[in-house]
């Protein structure tokens, strides 16, 4: 097992208070504005999210998990900086106590709890740079999320990271590129632009 997937539980709290940091910062005008993801909003990403935050809360609190990815309409709400709040909450409070290497449901079937949250917790620190981007920013995630997420992406077959309701096409990255905007250009967002 390597040293990220070891520190899964800090990993989960990490990205989780990064997703906050990136909703924090949307202006209440900027909700319905389109987001880098096709089709969805902002709104509707921030619901999206949300539920993949649900999912890290309820896998390390061994409740029971949905087999699909998060639908926006399912976690859109009224607050969603609060209602990611009380996940943090849920999540910081569940942790002590959980088994990492207790079994869980996962996209692969059943795994050990800490290799179950990276799909998750990769969710958040991706989608964090997402809502980010949808602003006009770029940022670059903490190292060791990023080998998180570069972990995960790696581990996956390209046709099944392509495929509907995966990731884009590859896009072009400059030879300057930060490492996370060459990952994210690598899981079809555009990097170019941005502040």
């Amino acid at each position: 097992m390597d040293d990220t997937t070891s520190r899964i539980g800090v990993l989960a709290t990490e990205a989780i208070n990064l997703l906050i940091d990136a909703v924090d910062q949307i202006p209440p005008e900027s909700w319905d504005q389109p987001s880098n993801l096709e089709g969805w909003s902002l709104r509707e990403l921030v619901g999206h999210v949300t539920g993949s935050a649900a999912k890290v809360v309820t896998l390390v609190e061994d409740g029971e998990v949905w087999d699909h990815p998060s639908q926006p309409s399912d976690w859109v709400c009224d607050d969603p900086t609060a209602r990611l709040r009380e996940l943090a909450t849920r999540l910081e409070d569940a942790l002590p106590g959980a088994d990492l290497d207790g079994m869980r449901r996962s996209p692969e079937g059943e795994v050990p709890l800490r290799r179950a949250l990276t799909y998750p917790v990769s969710d958040l620190a991706m989608h964090a740079w997402d809502i980010h981007r949808s602003q006009g920013r770029l940022i670059e995630l903490p190292a060791d999320l990023l080998g998180l997420c570069r972990g995960l992406v790696e581990s996956v077959p390209e046709h099944l990271l392509r495929r509907p309701g995966g990731f884009g096409p590859a896009q072009a990255a400059q030879d300057d590129a930060t490492p996370t905007a060459r990952l994210m250009a690598y899981l079809g967002r555009s990097i170019d632009g941005g502040g």
